[in-house]
């Protein structure tokens, strides 16, 4: 995996972790993250989440490549 998104990818499990879903649910990290269960997932980490699909897509951009991507 590319360093340029492993800040985002960080950051999204970091609030996935401290979210409801794992703490009073007591469902494992994998089940929380996981697009079926946003019922249980907080708003913000929904942005994080984008967040880290967009840069790891831009990753494939030939574009972003030279540029870098953006964020981290």
């Amino acid at each position: 995996m590319s360093k340029s998104c492993s800040g985002m990818l960080a950051e999204f499990l970091d609030c996935v972790e401290s979210s409801a879903c794992v703490k009073k649910h007591g469902h494992t990290l994998k089940q929380c993250a996981s697009p079926t269960w946003t019922e249980h997932a907080p708003s913000e980490c929904e942005v994080k989440r984008s967040n880290y699909f967009a840069c790891r897509k831009g990753q494939l951009d030939m574009r972003a490549r030279l540029r870098g991507n953006k964020g981290y």
